[in-house]
């Protein structure tokens, strides 16, 4: 029979407690579990709060897999690497506190808990509620840290994470076995060969050209004619090619839009945008025939065996994919008013956290930018040389597609891509907010013309346009309508997402047509099969849209929600695009970008400022945050600060939403109204994109007044003062900074960690930026992600050394510059450190990683 101490023991041991002495210092329990257990608990955490949101989202999106080419081995990897590489560095910290001291041991422990617990919970709120960013972290916080205070002196709180382990494992096999990725990890994207050659008599050279996110309303005037004034070149191919001006997209989004172009078959579930799952396309059809020239950068149809490619290293592979999904992870669980200031995942599947060429302008051997993709692509067409097979030439433009930053000319107007009138996928109710998108959007489309002229003129010189089949159209359009979807089609926005332009000029064709049969966008290739005279060896869900007597469709189709959802509406969209472009016109004048209408306060554009202005200041003050780049326009480079942007300081409460103009040169160049929610850093925000055609050379001025209607009711402004102390710094080293006249040297292209974005320098970074001696900044602002070991830092600003220290982590401080001479309209910043080598393959010097550079602004010199 056991005695009292005996059952005491006994009792103590079931219940989890060590029969040894307790570890001085410790208390009598164990506050954290032994090392097996943690690594249970680690592990399953980690997959829970940060494996498991990614696997979700890429087997919702498998094409960021064929973005980045990958193979069934990359894939594994990085499974692997997101399940194991975090829970590994938390096990080697967890252990190093347990050997420096057991409190510390159970503090990292708390605290590991509460950070994912916390990530957890930020992004649950951010699924439930639209609550505001400090709600959302303080929630997050209350219970990361409710989690990791019950981890170590809750049983039963380690006892759920005992239950969460198995998470580590359920959560990679699950998204393994996805239909959309199980597919991925059997064999290669390349496809297999061309189909057997066809024959064709006296076959003629074939161009394609596919826009991406073009809607047909945007290409009409009143009359329902491609405007010719504003595109020219879609005008001019309308005059000598069959425009069929009913033809409509089957899917708002480019991975099941492309392909239907491509196969002539709907969308259909499960399927990814490469040859392997649709080998039977245009390429493949035409590739023993044709000679192919292929700009395809985001979908995979054409097969290696005829487009070859040149692929990274896997390593490289690995390090992009990571390197994405580090901001993917961001947007999935910030607030989305922090997410503005990530880079946009809405463009491309790949290179997110990429500079994207925000550097071009200064830094030509970056990445190229979209229309440079485009226009180098064109530059390629040559005439025949050498080979007898004629050309297929096939150009999918990643334009007019947001983000919406490129003039008519294809100067960028600014550099900052996000969508200011949306969250997420949603227009806001803002109308006016949406009418300044849907301006840049319209300025985008022109430039599309402008490539469409280039593509054709190209044509032309190579010798290959009149004999050729060429045929433009687009993967579909979108929306900009306040409150409604931007991609997802709705009933009453069906004729804005997918009405595209549709032409085919046949080879010889001279005389241009229009036709108003139901046609969808699937109808392409059995046409270009028709009118090269290829009988298609597969069947198709399109067929020839010049055949006489074709049946007619009676209803369209477009397929939502990743292509399981088809939306049915009318064959005939006539009447409903009608009215889309009369809701075009009723906010542009004339359906002209340059001329937004605002309540008729636009009818001041294009007059002296000075002719209007009265004795009475605005009852706001304003702020001007690119007047720095308008103090130094160059009219020859890629850039010109068009877009100006703002915020109002009001002194009066609401007065300050009063109409606003602004004036450029003495010159009113464009009306607008404070935005009914907070952007661009300023609680009254607003923005106007001005006519470049008004910036001179150098030094701008530019002013803002009040709109207010006299006694006789003509319009009068009242000046608005401008505040430079309020103005919003500009980190010198992120892409919007390209606003600004800068040059330097010494920056690595910028990347990711846990705590945003960096560039490292070599060493010996230098950073030259023009400013106003008039109003020189007042100080410096330099912070450090990361040091890599402890670094000696040296600081100069125009020779004058503001700090010379050793540094380590993440640092950060602001330095008065009243000591510096600063009379000069180049301030040039020197950072000077020594280096540490890369322990990985790319075996870099690296120095310090910078996170930000900022000029605070100051009053006038003295």
């Amino acid at each position: 029979m056991r005695g009292p101490s005996a059952i005491l023991r006994w009792r103590r041991q079931s219940a989890g407690a060590s029969p040894a002495a307790p570890t001085p210092g410790a208390g009598a329990r164990r506050p954290v579990p032994g090392a097996g257990g943690e690594a249970l608990h680690v592990a399953g955490l980690w997959a829970v709060a940060v494996a498991q949101p990614l696997f979700d989202l890429l087997s919702r999106s498998p094409e960021f897999f064929v973005a980045h080419e990958t193979r069934p081995g990359d894939i594994l990897a990085l499974v692997a690497l997101l399940c194991l590489a975090g829970p590994a560095g938390w096990l080697a910290v967890l252990r190093l506190c347990r050997r420096i001291h057991p409190r510390l041991h159970a503090a990292a422990a708390g605290v590991g808990v509460g950070v994912l617990t916390a990530a957890v919970a930020l992004a649950a709120v951010k699924q439930a509620a639209a609550w505001s960013a400090e709600a959302s972290f303080g929630v997050a916080a209350v219970c990361g840290a409710l989690a990791g205070a019950g981890y170590v002196r809750a049983p039963a709180i380690r006892l759920f994470a005992t239950f969460l382990s198995p998470a580590a494992i359920v959560a990679p096999a699950v998204f393994l076995l996805q239909p959309a990725i199980a597919p991925l990890l059997s064999a290669p994207r390349g496809g297999g060969p061309p189909l057997a050659a066809i024959d064709i008599d006296d076959p003629p050279p074939v161009a394609v050209v596919v826009f991406d996110q073009l809607p047909l309303v945007s290409l009409l005037n009143r009359d329902g004619a491609v405007d010719r004034g504003l595109y020219p070149n879609f005008a001019a191919l309308a005059d000598e090619a069959t425009w069929f001006r009913n033809a409509s997209a089957v899917s708002g989004w480019t991975q099941w839009a492309l392909p239907a172009i491509l196969t002539g078959h709907y969308p259909a579930p499960g399927r990814l945008p490469v040859a392997r799952d649709h080998p039977d396309n245009l390429f493949t059809l035409l590739g023993s025939r044709y000679r192919l020239h292929v700009l395809e950068p985001l979908t995979g149809m054409c097969p290696e065996t005829l487009c070859a490619t040149h692929r990274p290293r896997a390593a490289v592979r690995l390090a992009a994919m990571l390197s994405d999904l580090s901001v993917v992870y961001l947007h999935a669980v910030l607030p989305h008013r922090l997410t503005d200031r990530l880079p946009p995942v809405t463009s491309t599947w790949r290179d997110f956290a990429a500079d994207d060429s925000m550097l071009g302008r200064w830094n030509a051997h970056r990445e190229r930018d979209r229309a440079a993709m485009a226009t180098d692509y064109i530059a390629s067409i040559t005439p025949p040389a050498g080979d007898a097979r004629p050309p297929l030439h096939f150009m999918h433009v990643l334009l007019p597609h947001e983000p919406w930053v490129y003039l008519p000319d294809g100067r960028r107007h600014t550099w900052l891509p996000h969508l200011v009138g949306a969250a997420g996928d949603e227009w806001l109710d803002d109308g006016w907010a949406v009418t300044l998108d849907y301006q840049r959007h319209l300025l985008q489309v022109r430039h599309a013309d402008t490539l469409l002229g280039a593509l054709l003129e190209r044509l032309r010189a190579a010798g290959l346009r009149d004999d050729a089949l060429i045929v433009v159209t687009a993967d579909h359009g979108a929306s900009v309508r306040p409150g409604t979807p931007f991609r997802v089609p709705t009933r009453e926005t069906f004729a804005d997402v997918a009405a595209v332009p549709l032409f085919i000029k046949r080879p010889g064709q001279r005389q241009g047509g229009v036709a108003d049969t139901n046609v969808e966008t699937i109808d392409i290739l059995p046409t270009i099969a028709a009118a090269l005279g290829v009988r298609l060896p597969w069947s198709t869900d399109g067929s020839n849209v010049l055949a006489a007597g074709r049946p007619a469709r009676p209803a369209k189709t477009m397929f939502r929600h990743e292509a399981r959802d088809p939306l049915h509406a009318p064959g005939d969209l006539g009447a409903a695009i009608a009215r889309s472009v009369a809701h075009k016109y009723e906010r542009f004048e004339n359906g002209d970008p340059a001329r937004p209408r605002l309540g008729g306060h636009d009818a001041v554009v294009g007059l002296p400022a000075a002719e209007l202005v009265s004795d009475r200041l605005a009852p706001f003050d304003v702020v001007i945050d690119t007047l720095p780049a308008l103090r130094d326009v160059d009219p020859e480079g890629r850039f010109v600060p068009a877009r100006i942007i703002g915020g109002v300081l009001a002194r009066e409460g609401r007065a300050a939403l009063a109409p606003l103009a602004v004036a450029v040169n003495g010159v009113v160049a464009a009306v607008t109204r404070v935005y009914s929610f907070p952007a661009f850093g300023h609680a009254l925000p607003w923005e106007v994109l001005v006519d470049p055609a008004l910036l001179r050379p150098g030094a701008n001025d530019v002013g803002v007044f009040a709109i207010e209607r006299g006694p006789t009711g003509a319009p009068v402004l009242h000046e608005a003062p401008e505040v430079a102390s309020h103005r919003r710094a500009i980190n010198l080293i992120a892409p919007e900074a390209a606003e600004v006249r800068r040059d330097f040297s010494g920056f690595l292209p910028a990347e990711w960690n846990a705590h945003g974005r960096f560039r490292w320098t070599d060493g010996a970074a230098r950073l030259s930026v023009g400013i106003d001696p008039r109003s020189p900044p007042a100080a410096l602002a330099v912070r450090i992600r990361t040091t890599g070991p402890q670094k000696s830092l040296r600081i100069a600003v125009n020779g004058c050394e503001v700090f010379d220290g050793p540094i380590f982590g993440r640092w950060e401080q602001t330095f008065p510059l009243d000591a510096c001479r600063l009379d000069a309209s180049m301030l040039e910043i020197a950072l000077r450190s020594n280096v540490h080598v890369e322990s990985s393959a790319r075996a870099r010097r690296l120095g310090v990683g910078v996170a930000a550079i900022e000029l605070i602004a100051g009053g006038p010199a003295r």
